[in-house]
């Protein structure tokens, strides 16, 4: 009921939204008479001729007009009359979403009807006054004939020469991007996907890319109603219906039947991919309800997907196998069943999970008169994505570790353009989206169990699993949004003066309990047997405390903005916001940790800290009114929000509502036979009269620092646009981005022993293990005795991101568009921030020291990217035209960092650590004596060599060169009036068509890191690190795996008509 009064109340407030974008374009310009002087006064009319829909305003005193809130697209009609003078119209073949296009009319004097006289004016999508900043205008030409392998905004937002990898732009955080469709937030905003609402259910994109007209990716949009973002933006547009009825029935298919090999680096050719299939059905209809006055538009779209998980037993000739027989697998299965009456599921043959989504659009819009225009458009989307289920080189999953992700969303937007007189003009934009995703398990509940054992054939180990998987025990989330945006306009002289009010409105009901069955881990298949656990993990929940993490938000922002043509030639714009997040809720009040960890406290939240944004942006038309040479650029503040996920994270883990075990055999005396239960409901608990966890009353708890902010970027753009010969436009542009506000993560209960003889901070005990050849830690805690962990989200300014680009372009008469652009990007960050627990964003950053992490190359860093695009339309025989699209994509390999296998600095935490590069053999003990293999690597590295006598650097190394070589051929077949059958072919991955050795994908085999030594402890007395090198295990054979199906070429075959 909270949640319903909450909205409704929000429906009241002051009108805005957080993070809004435009949703049309703009047409204006001069009336003149033959001599140059000014005609006030002059009558303007503009026509959307596919709809009729018409605009008019008054030249005003100065001769200038403009008309605000026009559609996207085109062609449209300019007529001016004025009493004296021959009327006179123009045809402008296109406006673009966020453009306005200038138009300029000198009337003759006399009394000639309008059809006399005809101009047809082009628009200008690189020389526009409007361009300030980094931005890429992506058409609906260019989304129909563009290779689009999983119809995904990615695949597009890539034709933006900054975006460096998937959503990425210039190597900051995706989870630093906004994403708006019609006005409305389509980005994850709580961040537990991919971007986009659903990711995490196999939705690429909430609305069918069939249903977007049009959208523009941007950088450094200095204009003031753009925010919520400190690394990009995507705004994109629906399309709309027009006074002819047309549509479109469309299906696309690809399997295993067209799907190449590869041959690898060791001449090894790979086996047939298994089994698969995706299928997409599609149905868009739009047209008139009341001609020139109402108009529909909709769309339906099914995709079905079965995925091979490509990995077997030992000896079942799959693929790629995880390497024990058969007979090991069959004996954990019988103790499972036998000795605690669950079944595991099967673990041979080969299974293909499903994937299926549904997506409905539905449109209507509606030309109340030339001076108002409304419309409303609602989204739906139900997906579900069988997962849990894992096997791979290193670890192997029994089946009924199954559940089901399900998501469901439903999105309405109404918006009213209004125009008052000549100067004035109005957008008002309503937006309720409502989200609801679970994880539903779909066999018997059972505690996660490990079970890990050495390969019978090869030095390490593998894991069996069985269960249901830690985070997905109790994992759900209902999400509700309300969005509400007010931008007035008014326009005197050579001044555009807008202001607006912007609120967002959030209701979170997060349900998250890692371990709620809990997960046991097992050393050998006696100790599973015997229900003797190596470690155990389990939260519960406390008396009086709250099953899930409920809360509120709010975001208030106001701003002001002038665009000021200070010349024919100069246009400025100078803008500021302020942005205020609200939590009105608070958190479950913890005193333990105030006495713990005095000055933090769980009720603190990030609220009523102001945020201010002030703006600037230029544009110059160098070459004196030619638009032959254009200079533009600005600075600016831009503020996001952190995914809210890492807000709930203070509501979900205040350590008064859930008590958490987290122990290894090494830190208890707790565990020995029959301590495992495989009761999911009747878990080993503190709780429990007479149990052997009896007295512990440990917890994790998340914290926010003192004035914590939501990040904020300070961007740089500064961009020269030169037409060259033979109608050559080069752009040479620079992009850079300051942090103000990151985030970074410090573990408060960890208290410092020592340090290494290299400086590397010690937080605990050091163990040492024969059976895995690396060490555990034991951490020194600051409160041990009621805490785990205590992760604290906090800022810094350390952080920073910049790219320049050359790019070169052409347009040629014959159909033909043709580009290319080259983009050099470093980005440096204190914390990638890809997780979405606190626990994994500190635990999983690699570092010397945990708590004090120093500046290194971010994950999303590309340094070098190369990207062509070639695009060929030709009609011939009257019937029949042929679209060839080519994209080639190069871009340097992911940045990953060398740490070791084991604890190095006794945090608790295994693969945090980046290693010692010695400067000579007496800094470092080898457990196998061999400096010189160990040295000869070191030097064959750049990564490494230039790291001697110090830690190496995050990121350091970096993946191989990846190139990628899209085609696509549409084949247009005239039918009837108007209709044609339309057949694609979209050739994924060209290269490895072309030869088998080529286009193969490597990474490196861990996320962003790779476990290079084994750390074996400090010796006695000297202190030096012990390690373990294996030049096998930093051999390219060990070091990259191969991308399987990425480095084959797909071929995806499809069928339309249009009507």
């Amino acid at each position: 009921m909270k949640r319903y009064i909450f909205l409704l109340a929000a429906l009241f407030l002051p009108a805005v939204m957080f993070a809004q974008g435009t949703t049309s374009g703009a047409i204006q310009g001069t009336v003149s008479d033959a001599a140059g002087a000014s005609l006030p006064g002059a009558n303007v009319v503009a026509i959307h001729q596919p709809t009729g829909t018409r605009y008019g305003t008054a030249s005003r005193s100065d001769g200038r007009f403009t008309i605000k809130n026009v559609r996207v697209g085109g062609p449209y009609e300019i007529q001016v009359t004025f009493v004296g003078f021959n009327p006179e119209k123009k045809e402008i073949s296109d406006v673009e979403l966020g453009e306005t296009v200038e138009v300029n009319f000198a009337l003759e004097e006399g009394a000639l009807t309008l059809d006399e006289i005809s101009v047809t004016a082009e628009a200008d999508r690189v020389f526009n006054a409007d361009r300030t900043g980094a931005s890429t205008n992506i058409s609906q030409e260019e989304i129909e004939s563009t290779p689009t392998l999983s119809r995904s905004l990615s695949d597009f937002t890539r034709l933006n020469p900054q975006v460096t990898s998937g959503n990425s732009f210039g190597g900051a955080n995706d989870r630093y991007n906004n994403i708006l469709v019609d006005g409305a937030t389509l980005n994850d905003v709580f961040g537990l996907g991919e971007g986009t609402p659903g990711s995490q259910a196999g939705v690429n994109s909430p609305i069918s890319i069939d249903a977007i007209q049009e959208f523009n990716v941007d950088i450094a949009p200095f204009d003031v109603t753009n925010n919520g973002f400190t690394g990009g933006q995507v705004n994109a547009i629906t399309r709309s219906g027009t006074n002819e009825y047309s549509g479109s029935a469309y299906y696309q298919l690809r399997n295993e039947s067209f799907v190449g090999n590869y041959v690898d680096d060791a001449g090894n050719e790979s086996s047939d991919y298994a089994s698969f299939d995706e299928q997409y059905f599609g149905l868009r209809l739009g047209g008139p309800i009341v001609e020139d006055k109402l108009f529909f538009f909709t769309n339906v779209e099914l995709k079905r997907r079965s995925s091979p998980l490509t990995t077997g037993i030992l000896g079942s000739g799959a693929p790629n196998t995880f390497d024990f027989p058969g007979s090991t697998f069959q004996e954990i299965q019988d103790i499972a069943a036998n000795q605690y009456g669950y079944n595991p599921g099967s673990f041979g043959g080969t299974l293909s999970p499903a994937q299926d989504n549904n997506k409905v659009l539905a449109k209507l819009d509606w030309n109340i008169n030339q001076d108002h225009k409304f419309s409303l458009r609602y989204n739906y989307v139900d997906a579900t994505d069988e997962e849990g289920i894992s096997r791979g080189s290193s670890s192997y999953s029994y089946t009924n570790r199954q559940y089901n992700f399900n998501s469901t969303q439903h999105s309405y937007v109404a918006e009213l353009n209004s125009s008052f007189g000549n100067n004035a003009s109005n957008t008002l934009r309503a937006v309720y989206t409502r989200i609801r995703d679970s994880r539903d398990v779909v066999a018997q509940p059972f505690p996660e169990v490990e079970i890990s054992l050495p390969f019978p054939e090869k030095d390490d180990y593998g894991s069996f699993f069985m269960g249901i998987d830690r985070f997905s025990q109790a994992n759900a989330l209902d999400q509700d949004l309300i969005e509400v945006t007010d931008n007035f306009t008014y326009i005197r002289g050579d001044h555009e003066f807008t202001l607006g009010t912007s609120n967002q409105f959030f209701t979170f009901d997060n349900t998250f309990v890692q371990d709620a069955y809990g997960s046991y881990v097992f050393r050998s298949i006696d100790d599973f047997r015997e229900g003797n656990p190596y470690q155990y993990r389990y939260s519960y929940l406390l008396p009086g405390g709250s099953p899930t993490a409920n809360f509120n938000g709010i975001q208030l922002g106001f701003y002001g903005q002038d665009k000021w043509t200070f010349t024919n030639n100069l246009t400025l714009t100078f803008g500021i916001r302020f942005d205020v997040p609200i939590l009105p809720d608070e958190p479950t009040s913890n005193p333990q940790v105030e006495s713990s960890f005095p000055g933090y406290s769980t009720t603190r939240v990030a609220s009523g800290n102001v945020l201010v944004s002030p703006r600037f942006g230029f544009n110059w038309d160098a070459s004196g009114g030619d638009r032959t040479t254009q200079i533009r650029g600005g600075w600016g503040i831009f503020s996001g929000n952190p995914p809210f996920v890492w807000i709930s994270n203070q509501y979900s883990n205040t350590g008064a509502d859930y008590g958490r075990v987290d122990l290894r055999y090494f830190e208890t005396d707790a565990f020995g036979e029959g301590f495992f239960s495989p009761d999911p409901n009747a878990q080993p608990s503190p709780l429990d009269s007479g149990s052997s966890l009896e007295g512990i009353s440990t917890t994790e708890v998340n914290l926010l620092e003192e004035d914590f902010q939501y990040p904020q970027s300070l961007k740089f753009n500064l961009a020269v646009d030169q037409e060259l010969p033979l109608g050559i436009i080069g752009t040479l542009e620079g992009v850079y981005s300051k942090m103000m506000n990151e985030v970074k993560f410090r573990n408060i209960n960890l208290e410092q022993m020592g340090t290494s003889i290299y400086g590397r901070p010690i937080y605990g005990d050091i163990y040492f293990s024969e059976r895995y050849g690396n060490t555990s830690g034991s951490p020194n805690r600051v409160d041990g005795e009621h805490f785990t962990n205590a992760i604290v989200l906090d800022n810094t300014s350390k952080g920073y991101q910049y790219s320049i680009t050359g790019e070169l372009e052409k347009q040629f008469d014959v159909g033909l568009r043709a580009s290319i652009a080259y983009t050099y990007n470093r980005a440096e960050t204190i914390n990638n921030g890809t997780s979405s627990r606190a626990i994994s964003n500190w635990q999983y950053n690699e570092n010397v020291d945990v708590n004090n992490p120093q500046l290194g190359t971010a994950d999303f860093e590309r340094r070098h990217r190369i990207l062509g695009q070639l695009s060929y339309r030709f009609a011939y025989a009257d019937h029949f035209a042929t679209t060839l699209s080519l994209i080639y994509d190069g871009r340097s390999g992911a940045p990953f960092s060398w740490i070791y296998s084991g604890d190095a600095n006794g945090d608790g935490r295994y693969d945090n650590d980046l290693i010692y590069v010695p400067a000579s053999r007496d800094e470092v003990v080898l457990a196998d004596d061999n400096w010189n293999e160990f040295n000869q690597w070191i030097e064959n590295n750049e990564s490494l060599s230039d790291y001697r006598g110090e830690h190496v650097e995050r990121g350091t190394a970096r993946e191989p060169w990846s190139g990628y070589l899209d085609l696509r051929i549409n084949q247009e077949i005239n039918t009837f009036s108007g209709q044609n059958l339309e057949l694609t072919a979209s050739l994924f991955n060209v290269l490895n068509f072309l030869n088998d050795e080529w286009g193969v994908r490597k990474s490196v085999d861990g996320y962003n890191n790779y476990q290079a030594l084994r750390f074996q402890g400090y010796q006695e007395g000297t202190g030096l690190p012990k390690m373990d090198f294996d030049p096998q295990n930093v051999s390219d054979e060990e070091l990259y795996y191969t991308n399987d199906l990425g480095s084959r070429w797909q071929l995806q075959l499809g069928v339309r008509y249009n009507f």
